[in-house]
């Protein structure tokens, strides 16, 4: 009885140089650091069944329970990779597929080194002539009879070059150019309740604050954006600016308005009766002829002067 044939793989290599890579440098300026930990955990379900995996509703919900991240925020690293190359955005629109070209080339590497059968034959999108054969296959047959001088000299004599017409290069290609405006990309970015939920999770802020923020980066920013995903970048990087610039500029004082200043009352400094005479006659009053209920209500020293001698 054959054995089954396994596809999945037990681990996989991870380069020394893999932060280099520039696709790895737009992911984390894009998403940040904690986008290294969704991409991670997509390999190793890709490699777990092979060279690709079938989309699942419920993949964003795993990751998320492995990881701590929200679903929302799983969902935009899964777009910003392919937006980036590091999964093929065409496969996944037309079958719902998760793999890449360089997945399936690093497959097929550590098939060849463990000596296993490699053929990528769903979802291809390498050349596939670079097969590994059973190792039973290369091993020489020890039956086998000495070639005779005849059959070796056949052997050493060089096959005749055929040249082969070379096909002609294909037609390029050309892109189609982005044109969406910013008032297009405010409306789409509106349009996505999902990535506004992760931009209100991941900024702590509330639906109508985000609209209101949209609303101010249309007026304000003046670059001409490639893609879509660099329009949410910019402004991902634009509302951060901006919440910090709130963060570090202290609230404005509560001033009270200047209350009109009391002129203080004039009062003769004096404790007893004694006292009291000896002060208005250092004034010149007679302390007999001088009216003491006046005395005792002057607010001033302009009142004071107005007490007849």
């Amino acid at each position: 009885m054959a054995r089954t044939i396994k596809r999945g793989l037990d681990y996989f290599p991870f380069d020394v140089d893999f932060f280099q890579d520039i696709r790895i440098r737009k992911l984390i300026k894009y998403q940040g650091g904690k986008a290294v930990t969704v991409y991670a955990l997509l390999l190793c379900t890709i490699y777990k069944n092979g060279y690709y995996a079938k989309w699942d509703k419920e993949l964003p919900f795993i990751i998320s329970e492995q990881s701590g991240y929200t679903e929302a925020y799983i969902q935009e690293v899964i777009d910003c990779c392919m937006n980036i190359g590091l999964l093929s955005k065409q496969l996944f629109e037309s079958d719902k597929v998760l793999t890449s070209k360089g997945i399936q080339e690093r497959y097929r590497a550590i098939c060849c080194s463990s000596r296993r059968n490699c053929l990528i034959d769903e979802y291809n999108l390498i050349d596939n002539t670079a097969t590994v054969l059973p190792l039973q296959e290369k091993q020489t047959n020890i039956h086998q009879q000495p070639d005779t001088p005849k059959q070796r000299q056949s052997k050493a004599t060089p096959p005749r070059h055929v040249e082969t017409p070379v096909p002609p290069p294909p037609a390029p290609t050309t892109a189609q150019k982005y044109s969406l405006s910013i008032n297009d990309e405010i409306a789409e970015m509106k349009k996505s309740a999902q990535w506004k939920e992760s931009v209100c999770i991941r900024y702590q802020l509330s639906n109508e604050q985000v609209d209101a923020y949209l609303a101010d980066f249309a007026l304000k920013c003046d670059k001409l954006h490639t893609s879509m995903q660099d329009a949410r970048s910019h402004f991902c990087y634009w509302l951060q600016k901006q919440l910090d610039s709130k963060k570090s500029t202290p609230p404005p004082q509560k001033t009270n308005p200047a209350s009109p200043k009391k002129e203080k009352k004039y009062r003769p400094a004096v404790d007893s009766a004694a006292e009291l005479r000896d002060y208005l006659a250092s004034r010149g009053l007679d302390p007999a002829a001088t009216d003491l209920s006046k005395v005792a209500a002057a607010d001033s020293a302009a009142d004071f002067a107005k007490i007849p001698k």
